[in-house]
């Protein structure tokens, strides 16, 4: 009760000020409706946003070890992207992403993926040395990454290219993310 007090006081010597979320056309866009896929179905063109959906998918069909999974992929690419994609205010794509599958799908996802997470074990086990193999057979994805570089401030600067670093290179940012980030080895 006291938080409501508080929150009233402050809205109240703010008069009522309103909010204006201004969106890049682009911002967290899945060009790719991937369904509730297998890993080993996933294209390297698929990107976390495309994959986003197919966690929701995932999840309504009853499929939490395939929405783990895709997390997982989903997390990596993010991580990938972060690495790649020049305007730092944009990294937090991949966690906006996630806070909209949370409330896409409700309260039931965080008891669910954590269910699925025990299922499919610590680093090294079955699921995570099969997962591990597949990413490295894939290499590094190919996917545009338009969809974090349009959530960054730089999306309304004008910038010019395409948000993505000059000296960047792929095979070696993937391979550090499988052996650190993803932890095969």
């Amino acid at each position: 009760m006291r938080w409501v007090m508080v929150l009233a006081m402050m809205w109240a010597s703010q008069g009522g000020a309103q909010v204006t979320n201004y969106e890049a056309d682009g911002n967290l866009e899945s060009t790719y409706d991937v369904g509730c896929v297998a890993i080993g179905a996933l294209s390297n063109d698929y990107s976390p946003a495309d994959l986003a959906g197919g966690v929701i998918r995932c999840f309504e069909d009853g499929e939490d070890d395939r929405a783990f999974e895709l997390v997982v992929v989903m997390q990596l690419r993010t991580a990938f992207d972060t690495l790649r994609v020049e305007d730092t205010t944009a990294h937090q794509a991949g966690q906006v992403m996630m806070l909209e599958i949370q409330y896409a799908t409700g309260d039931a996802f965080g008891p669910r993926m954590q269910e699925a997470v025990a299922r499919f074990g610590d680093s090294g086990s079955p699921k995570h040395s099969a997962l591990c193999a597949q990413m490295a057979e894939f290499g590094p994805p190919t996917h545009s990454p338009r969809y974090m570089v349009q959530h960054g401030m730089t999306a309304f600067t004008g910038r010019e290219g395409d948000g993505v670093l000059d000296d960047f290179d792929p095979q070696e940012s993937w391979e550090i993310l499988l052996e650190e980030y993803l932890q095969c080895g």
